[in-house]
């Protein structure tokens, strides 16, 4: 099996910060104002970044309104029509400044992710070339094995997590958060081989029926489409990730998601300790 190769997404709201680290970073997830963990960032901020480094680009999509709340609960990323609204503009605007892909993470008021207000918003981001990734939402799921299958389903790329319930990293141990990561990396996979699995079978039915009807080649051609494999989401272990316990983390994933800040600044010493960390661990 090919061995994947270690990426570091790196979040950051403004030009300055995105110079500092892009020569550290795989990615670069653009957002405004950190300290509120992130909202959808400026297009002029996508345009500025993407005139200066060549690095992959991530825009967050999370629309801030005045009355916008500030708590993070599965009740605040609800998909209500002004959401959506500007989540389809913001999505849109992300693209044509020069993001490579959107993040999204829209849920219900139950707990679980909200699949037609996020299957729309990733069906409009691929169709304008952008790959869609899962934001850490998705540790406000009530049930996690049941939010990998959905946005496994989705055909999400990556997804951010803490590995804990809720937003705060702090309730669980390290050790607890690497057992939950674990678990997110075998559902992801296991989902894989059935997504696959089912993909193959439909495939195989559209093709039968095509071939009994005597359709065109073209038909089958598009049912064969349906066939093709996609890999496991990636799990990005992210919440308080740092030099000091990176390795830990990428004994679950060589995938790690790091604001790299100390007293809210991002800091060149952390990147490159955290550079070294994965270098050595890759």
């Amino acid at each position: 099996m090919e061995m994947m190769r270690p990426t570091l997404e790196v979040p950051v709201d403004s030009l300055e910060s995105a110079i500092l680290a892009a020569p550290f970073a795989t990615r670069l997830e653009l957002c405004d104002d950190l300290s509120s963990e992130g909202w959808t960032p400026k297009s002029s901020l996508i345009e500025r970044v993407r005139a200066t480094v060549a690095t992959h680009l991530v825009a967050m999509i999370r629309p801030r309104f005045a009355d916008s709340p500030l708590t993070l609960t599965a009740e605040s990323f609800i998909a209500t029509k002004r959401v959506m609204d500007a989540s389809t503009q913001e999505i849109k605007s992300a693209a044509a400044a020069g993001a490579n892909s959107v993040a999204i993470g829209l849920l219900q008021a139950d707990g679980h992710v909200d699949m037609n207000a996020c299957g729309e918003l990733a069906e409009l981001a691929r169709s304008l070339k952008l790959e869609v990734a899962f934001l850490r939402t998705f540790d406000l799921l009530v049930n996690r094995a049941r939010g990998m299958r959905d946005i496994s389903a989705l055909g999400m790329k990556r997804v951010v997590t803490a590995g804990v319930l809720g937003w705060d990293a702090g309730i669980s141990t390290l050790e607890q958060r690497i057992d939950v990561l674990r678990n997110d990396a075998t559902n992801a996979a296991t989902q894989a081989n059935t997504n696959s699995l089912q993909a193959t079978t439909n495939s195989r039915s559209q093709l039968a029926a095509a071939n009994a009807a005597s359709t065109t080649r073209m038909n089958s051609d598009a049912a064969t489409k349906n066939s093709v494999a996609r890999a496991p989401v990636e799990i990005v272990p992210g919440g308080g990730v740092r030099a000091s316990n990176a390795a830990q983390f990428m004994s679950v994933s060589p995938h790690l998601h790091a604001s790299c800040r100390r007293n809210g600044v991002i800091h060149l010493q952390e990147l490159q300790q955290l550079q070294a960390i994965i270098t050595a661990n890759s």
